[in-house]
């Protein structure tokens, strides 16, 4: 499973050291009718806006509990998503959805929705 640096700290899932605390990462391509070809065309589709505590409430279905609470006493390792993928032009897509990649980086800084986000991992 790969580790998250994730750099959109709008999104509810954002943890500070730039990590992910959702349990499932799903990763799309914005237009769901034709497969990805660069970066741009890829998106997080686990983000939801940080804007009220409504959308935190609303995005706790889908936390790391175990995760965030074993964070601090194992450092770096614990707050690892389970990782979707369904691009299968990637380089790092597998079966069955999955990512072989080492490290996943998710960017979109300022997003405000998932099409705002990016997989910078992705490889043609």
């Amino acid at each position: 499973m790969p580790t998250v640096q994730c750099n959109v700290t709008t999104c509810t899932h954002w943890v500070p050291g730039f990590l992910c605390g959702a349990e499932k990462l799903d990763i799309l391509m914005q237009d769901p009718r034709h497969m990805a070809n660069d970066v741009r065309q890829t998106e997080c589709k686990t983000f939801a806006l940080r804007s009220s505590v409504a959308n935190i409430i609303g995005s706790m279905d889908n936390a790391n509990w175990g995760g965030a609470l074993e964070e601090p006493f194992l450092k770096g390792t614990q707050l690892t998503p389970d990782v979707t993928c369904v691009i299968k032009t990637c380089r790092y897509w597998v079966q069955h959805d999955g990512c072989n990649a080492d490290r996943i980086q998710i960017t979109g800084e300022e997003a405000r929705e998932c099409q705002d986000t990016h997989c910078a991992t992705y490889a043609h």
